[in-house]
């Protein structure tokens, strides 16, 4: 009996491993708009603190009851840091004797449910959202601003296994970059 319940509470300690293929590139789509808001000037030059925000990868289990126990890989930090960058660069253009701007991670924090079903062989997100709240100093000027996404599949199943948590931080980059736009 002991070795049952003790094997009950392994299986149910034990939270299986996903590491799901996201894309750390921003939309088509958003690229094309910030460069239709191009601003002429002497560019950017980037720094990211905590300096190893760029590589942060979150290993957390889902928002929902379906897979809330996983220990999935989401990867924050680059998704973040790669589109707000290469929108930045896009806008205003980064170079290395440009103004300065730090953003300094205040927090930053994705949120997913995979979508319910018997049939669901591969997961998908089927919920997506992300909080992202940075300081930001650019030249002399300094400001805090906090930024939120959401996004719902309405398909049950959901159509794609990332595309949704693609998508919010597609949305976080996107006010990031007008949010530095505005300032400038």
């Amino acid at each position: 009996m002991r070795i049952v319940l003790v094997l009950a509470l392994v299986a149910l300690q034990s939270a299986c491993s996903i590491s799901l293929p996201f894309q750390n590139r921003v939309s088509y789509e958003a690229v094309v708009d910030a460069k239709a808001a191009k601003k002429d000037g002497p560019g950017l030059s980037l720094k990211w603190l905590p300096a190893s925000f760029p590589e942060r990868v979150d290993i957390q289990g889902a928002s929902g009851f379906v897979g809330g126990a996983s220990r999935t890989r989401i990867p924050t930090g680059p998704a973040i840091s790669q589109r707000v960058t290469e929108l930045l660069d896009a806008s205003m253009g980064l170079k290395a004797s440009g103004t300065p701007l730090t953003i300094e991670v205040v927090n930053a924090h994705s949120t997913f449910q995979y979508s319910a079903g018997m049939f669901n062989i591969t997961p998908a997100i089927d919920r997506a959202g992300c909080t992202f709240e940075a300081r930001f100093t650019l030249g002399t000027k300094t400001w805090t601003n906090t930024f939120k996404a959401e996004k719902k599949d309405p398909k049950i199943g959901g159509t794609s296994q990332t595309g949704l948590m693609e998508q919010v931080w597609d949305d976080i980059a996107v006010q990031v970059y007008k949010d530095v736009l505005a300032h400038t």
